[in-house]
């Protein structure tokens, strides 16, 4: 009897024992499993942020690229959506001249902006296509701008204006058409084979892209969204860089006469006087011509806004016109043309 007791006793403690290395190593199983579920979990996370951090630093961190200050052109169209009976094809471009503005606006130096276009006249509303043309007005001056730390500005008679902020962050505001919108994400796309950072904003129809300007073009008040000017194509040295509809082709504006071959004659056989300068209330103009001079007036985007003969003497009302640059072409004996810049203040 007693080693039998002895016997069960010795049985149950080897069962106790047994029992209790499954479940010590039953622990063991579960820790492992458990610690390599979390050091899957930790490095999926820390993979994720690694991820993160590398592609806000690649979009951060990539070189700036400056707006063009020669050989590139951004491509328009204008007209008015309610009753189309003409039809600007333009184009504004940069060549490389600079200008330096006045000690009192800051005498900085300015990449000039010149304004290229032709005027289509159609039957109503009968939108003609996007094509290649020769322009019908002269290469006019637009405007000027300058990069400076990352900002983009324009040259006005009365100073300078932001147009574009690519220093900002994600909640900054920035130059917009409407005049200032939010930042809600910065990211990049290739462009050109370059990527370029792209600022979009709360306003869904809008976004920045650095050394382009924006998806409304150069001067984004120029393009209000309303259909009245559209905006096609960015061009750097006659390569298609940037388009807001890949269906459209980008297509452009030549000289007047490039086609052709005729091109403009510019002499100054013709003598013609324009004072004031600048204008307030009525421009005065002289000619030295024996016959009339034709004389159309144009503003800074290339539409015709007075159109009248110079015989001698003329003088033209222009108090109620709006302040900035005019051009005048002075068309004499069917062949030469004269051109001259006016301001009215």
């Amino acid at each position: 009897m007693p080693n039998f007791f002895i016997c069960k006793q010795q049985v149950t403690d080897n069962i106790t024992q047994f029992l209790s290395h499954i479940f010590i190593a039953s622990r063991c199983v579960f820790t492992i499993l458990f610690s390599v579920n979390c050091l899957n979990t930790v490095m999926k996370k820390l993979l994720f942020f690694i991820v993160i951090v590398f592609s806000a630093h690649a979009v951060f961190a990539q070189s700036y690229i400056p707006m063009p200050a020669d050989s590139a052109s951004w491509r328009y169209r204008e007209y008015d959506i309610d009753y189309v009976t003409q039809v600007i094809d333009m184009i504004l471009f940069v060549n490389g001249t600079d200008t330096i503005a006045p000690a009192a606006l800051g005498g900085r130096t300015y990449h000039k902006i010149f304004s290229r276009g032709r005027i289509i006249t159609v039957p109503n509303d009968s939108i003609p296509p996007i094509v290649t043309v020769d322009a019908t007005y002269p290469d006019t001056y637009f405007g000027a701008m300058r990069d400076s730390g990352r900002q983009v500005f324009q040259l006005t008679l009365s100073g300078e204006i932001m147009m574009y902020d690519f220093t900002a962050a994600i909640g900054d505001s920035i130059p917009a058409y409407s005049g200032k919108d939010k930042v809600i994400a910065i990211d990049s796309v290739l462009l050109g084979g370059i990527y370029h950072r792209r600022f979009l904003t709360n306003d869904s129809t809008f976004y920045v892209i650095e050394g382009v300007g924006s998806n409304r073009g150069l001067i984004t008040d120029l393009n209000d969204g309303s259909g009245t000017v559209q905006f096609f194509c960015f061009t750097d040295t006659q390569v298609v860089v940037y388009t807001p509809d890949s269906a459209i082709e980008c297509t452009y504006v030549y000289p007047i006469g490039y086609t052709s071959g005729t091109g403009i004659v510019n002499k100054e056989s013709v003598d013609i006087e324009v004072s004031p300068v600048p204008a307030h209330d009525v421009l005065h103009l002289t000619t030295s011509a024996s016959g009339a001079v034709k004389i159309v007036v144009y503003n800074s985007i290339g539409q015709a806004v007075w159109n009248g003969d110079l015989q001698h003497k003329l003088d033209i009302p222009v108090a109620s016109w709006a302040t900035g640059v005019y051009y005048l072409q002075c068309k004499y004996s069917g062949s030469e043309i004269i051109n001259k810049k006016i301001i009215i203040q």
